[in-house]
């Protein structure tokens, strides 16, 4: 069997933003579709851990962004388990454009979760003959701690709604990365484009929770900008990203 999924689709109106560019957080919608269709390929997706009390829950990931396809272009993802760090079970991910280049890097962090007990499970051991391609990175970068900016500033506060929320009842992680995104307005994103993006995942949202937003501006290079979330039903952080742009 190929450890290699992959599929080829062409980009929708509804996929791009005002700029008529990929949104990034469709890519990471896309990604996190391959990943589910790879995973239920390997019997150790949703439709299989969900009856043993298992779930997935992305815990980190990286993005290197090198170019942004368009409406209409046709585009290539490819995804695999990489290998296990940690707790942590790694994977990467490359999106094409039409003529065959790497216009997106990325890696991710995921933890098995007991359902009830929220205790991570390791998935080599539940699961010894599982295979994993350690020997293809798209990004070789691990796990690490987000340092928050010195000073950040609030930016708005909003509501977890509906359409936010996913299949294990809390806010979606691309949902996310749609508050991230709205920390910056039109003008900003009409003349940058993000160069590389960081998340850590901390604590779940559920429908209804109030979000805050948070920025903060690096000194040492005014395009790199610290974005925390913190959840004001519950006072704990959400996430964390460092969002650098060209």
């Amino acid at each position: 069997m190929n450890p290699i999924w992959e599929n080829k689709f062409r980009i929708r109106a509804f996929d791009v933003d005002a700029n008529g560019r990929l949104k990034v957080n469709t890519i990471l919608d896309y990604f996190q579709d391959a990943a589910s269709n790879d995973a239920e390929r390997l019997n150790f997706g949703y439709s299989n851990f969900v009856p043993m009390g298992l779930t997935w829950v992305l815990s980190w990931a990286k993005f290197e962004f090198i170019n942004y396809p368009n409406f209409t272009d046709e585009v290539k993802i490819q995804t695999w388990g990489k290998k296990q760090f940690k707790l942590y079970s790694m994977r990467d991910y490359l999106l094409f454009n039409s003529k065959d280049e790497i216009i997106c890097k990325g890696t991710s962090a995921w933890l098995l979760i007991d359902s009830k007990s929220l205790r991570p499970k390791i998935l080599p051991q539940l699961f010894p003959d599982i295979k994993m391609l350690d020997s293809k990175d798209a990004l070789s970068d691990l796990p690490q701690k987000i340092i928050p900016s010195p000073k950040t500033e609030i930016t708005y506060v909003t509501q977890i709604r509906y359409s936010d929320i996913d299949l294990n009842q809390h806010a979606n992680n691309a949902s996310y990365i749609k508050l991230m995104l709205d920390c910056f307005d039109q003008e900003f994103h009409k003349a940058h484009t993000i160069k590389s993006l960081t998340v850590s995942y901390i604590a779940q949202s559920r429908f209804g929770d109030e979000i805050q937003l948070y920025k903060g501006t690096e000194k040492e290079n005014p395009l790199t900008h610290y974005v925390e979330a913190k959840n004001l039903s519950s006072s704990k952080i959400v996430f964390q990203a460092i969002v650098e742009w060209n």
